[in-house]
């Protein structure tokens, strides 16, 4: 690569925040990655949940608003090479889909509501991106609706946990009352620390060379210190502390002489102190660093890593792994299925629009872990592996795209539940119908576990058609295989897709 800026070597990442939404712009270079824009937009997202977890209107519009500002300096980076991701607040409101949908069509992208988790590998691999040494590290991001814990060696994240307190649900909960602000920050501070008591002992046992802040709120407690005086750089408890003793003095308008921070930040600023400073007390830390960098870089690294080092590939590829060790799936049975999807995939793949990035990768973890539910019970083990893959946390995977695998492996077998797609968009409902179809001919060869090989065969389709030319010969030494194949033609008909065997 050269160091010129074109669409071929630039990426972005897209961050829907609790608080705020980011945009950060990269271009790749042979030896890192040069940010050349950042557009941050206080949608205030988090504050929009209404008492049952849904995302107002005027909430909403705000959202699209900041997003049509988005898409229009995205216009010229190609759409592979553009990721968004939601977090806390999308990943609790009810109503995610409303704005999902909406975001989708305009940007032209899915939005990706990732797990707390995922967002804590992001943020580390935002942070330590670029660093060479294998230095013990303890990274803390404090967002709108939830604050992130990871402790890592080197550029490797170890331990991963979100907790869900930040900044604004913080601000909300604790500091929106009329008591006095010393009695708000001491309850605030004690409730935070009883949060994080759960974690507090993994973290402090594998220990930490270096702590690193990163997120808006702890750049501008940062900053908050430097301008009274009470640091140089970084933050340290002694200081965080003594700013907490001045504000609870002075009140909450001694926060409005500083430059530093925005008015928006400055509105839920106190919750987000009060999180840090339990933070520090519960896990005995002294001194933080700050990072500018933070989950919208991290995306950026795994997005552009992949065409390179193959990072989400490898991180995918141990998430499955995982899976098949902890429910002990027979991964000869496995492997058997996943190749016969692959011929399938290369043989429709061009004329049935699917790529391999993104469709063949969905179609090979379902294919790996489609028989997971049997670790539960024989008796609808379909729906057992569903409901395993709809909630486990996946590491590299974003919600959506669980349940894309999930809905995948729920209708593999039987009769085809429309439930499990009821929430895809006309688009994705196409995609899964394709993909699905593949999945459970391949299971069909492989009922017999191994005894039956894939029959010589020829495959071709239309828009919604799937012809597969097997010799007469080969399906009659085959009568139970050549039964389920007949039975599919039923099934896969009411998806609307058309099965023809000649």
């Amino acid at each position: 690569m050269t160091n010129e800026i074109t669409a071929e070597n630039t990426f972005a990442a897209i961050d829907l925040g609790s608080n705020s939404f980011h945009m950060a712009v990269a271009n790749t270079t042979q030896s890192h990655l040069q940010m050349i824009d950042k557009v941050r937009k206080p949608v205030r997202l988090g504050s929009g949940l209404d008492d049952k977890n849904n995302i107002d209107e005027p909430t909403l519009n705000r959202a699209l608003e900041c997003l049509a500002i988005f898409q229009h300096r995205l216009r010229d980076v190609p759409r592979d090479q553009i990721r968004a991701v939601g977090t806390n607040t999308l990943r609790r409101a009810k109503n995610s889909d409303k704005l999902s949908h909406a975001a989708e069509e305009m940007l032209g992208v899915p939005i990706e509501v990732i797990s707390g988790r995922e967002e804590a590998r992001l943020i580390y691999s935002g942070v330590t991106y670029g660093i060479a040494d294998n230095k013990k590290r303890l990274v803390i991001d404090i967002g709108g609706g939830s604050t992130e814990f990871i402790a890592g060696t080197g550029t490797k994240p170890v331990i991963m946990e979100s907790v869900n307190i930040g900044c604004v649900s913080a601000t909300q909960r604790w500091f929106a009352k009329g008591d006095k602000l010393s009695k708000q920050f001491e309850k605030a501070i004690r409730r935070s620390q009883l949060e994080l008591r759960p974690l507090t002992r993994n973290y402090i046992k594998h220990g930490w060379d270096q702590c690193i802040g990163s997120s808006g709120t702890i750049k501008a407690t940062e900053r908050i210190l430097m301008e009274c005086n009470l640091s140089e750089t970084g933050i340290t408890l002694s200081a965080l502390e003594k700013l907490i003793e001045r504000i609870e003095k002075k009140g909450a308008e001694y926060l409005n002489g500083f430059d530093s921070i925005t008015d928006d930040r400055r509105a839920v600023i106190l919750g987000g102190i009060s999180v840090l400073c339990a933070a520090f007390r519960a896990l005995q830390i002294n001194t933080m660093t700050v990072s500018h960098r933070a989950l919208r870089e991290g995306v950026i690294v795994d997005l552009a890593g992949e065409d390179t080092t193959g990072t989400t590939t490898r991180v995918r590829k141990n998430a499955v792994e995982e899976m098949q060790r902890r429910f002990q799936v027979d991964r000869d049975q496995a492997s058997r299925v996943n190749e016969t999807t692959q011929k399938l995939f290369d043989a429709v793949r061009k004329n049935w629009n699917l790529t391999r990035r993104r469709d063949n990768a969905t179609l090979t973890c379902a294919s790996q872990l489609h028989e997971i539910g049997l670790s539960v019970s024989h008796a609808q083990y379909h729906k057992h592996g569903d409901y395993l893959l709809r909630h486990a946390d996946m590491l590299g995977f974003s919600r959506r795209e669980q349940s894309m695998i999930a809905a995948l492996v729920r209708n593999h077998r039987r009769k085809v539940s429309h439930d499990a797609i009821a929430n895809l968009s006309n688009t994705e409902r196409t995609r899964y119908q394709r993909l699905l179809a593949l999945l459970r001919v391949s299971a069909v060869f492989h009922r017999t576990r191994g005894i039956t090989e894939d029959p010589p065969m020829s495959v071709s389709v239309s828009e919604n058609k799937l012809s597969l030319g097997i010799k007469e010969a080969w399906l009659n030494k085959n009568p139970l295989t050549c039964a389920d194949l007949q039975d599919e033609i039923k099934h896969l008909g009411a998806l609307g897709l058309q099965l023809q065997l000649s």
